[in-house]
């Protein structure tokens, strides 16, 4: 058996699944119920990063916050619906893992993220998936992909790849001094415009993908 000597961390949304989640109108009715709440939101800003800012003040009650929730929990699930698997990420599951510990990191709802991973079957590759709820922080904060890189201690982070298409995701990457893997099938993503450089870049998975993958992380 091949000494499993790499981790690599994915992003669930339009990375290993393809949902339908409005994150357009998650932020927008984020911003509504902060506004009705007295709060002026930088809608420039990560819905995850928004709210952790008026907590930290003080400004956000608990009763707004679980309002917030409800909406986006409402939101997520709905997206979930018809939810689909990203074209031949299972073949490349299958091929990463012999040689890689693979993880899921998302910002969606940790039960709902668990459930439609098994619907589509993807679950039996991943060895963790943590979501909100199970998560520590949420991206574009770190804490997620560190407590996921401590549970292989022996593993540096030149060993590590986290994959996904949203900012949130390489900030993540960049701030836990992580490597990232950019995927852009359906939801296109201007990096340099952004200031940053993926390490790796695919619109595509297949057997190549899983490959550079690989070879990226020797």
């Amino acid at each position: 058996m091949r000494k499993k000597n790499k981790l690599i961390i994915f992003d669930m949304d339009n990375t290993l699944i393809h949902s339908h989640i409005n994150f357009t109108l998650m932020k927008s009715e984020t911003c509504r119920l902060l506004r009705e709440a007295g709060l002026c939101p930088d809608e420039s800003l990560p819905v995850s990063q928004m709210l952790n800012g008026f907590k930290e003040a003080g400004e956000l009650t608990h009763e707004v916050e679980e309002r917030i929730w409800r909406a986006i929990n409402e939101i997520e699930a709905s997206g979930l619906t018809g939810a689909t698997a990203e074209p031949h990420i299972e073949q490349v599951l299958e091929y990463l893992t012999p040689y890689a510990h693979l993880a899921a990191l998302t910002n969606t709802n940790e039960q709902a993220a668990r459930y439609a991973l098994e619907q589509l079957g993807l679950s039996r590759w991943l060895n963790y998936i943590m979501g909100r709820g199970g998560a520590p922080e949420l991206k574009p904060a770190p804490g997620g992909m560190l407590a996921l890189a401590a549970r292989f201690p022996w593993l540096s982070p030149a060993g590590i790849l986290v994959v996904g298409d949203a900012l949130i995701d390489i900030r993540a990457a960049r701030t836990a001094g992580l490597a990232f893997c950019a995927y852009n099938r359906s939801r296109l993503e201007n990096w340099r415009e952004a200031g940053y450089q993926p390490d790796l870049q695919f619109n595509a998975w297949d057997e190549k993908a899983a490959q550079a993958m690989l070879a990226f992380l020797q």
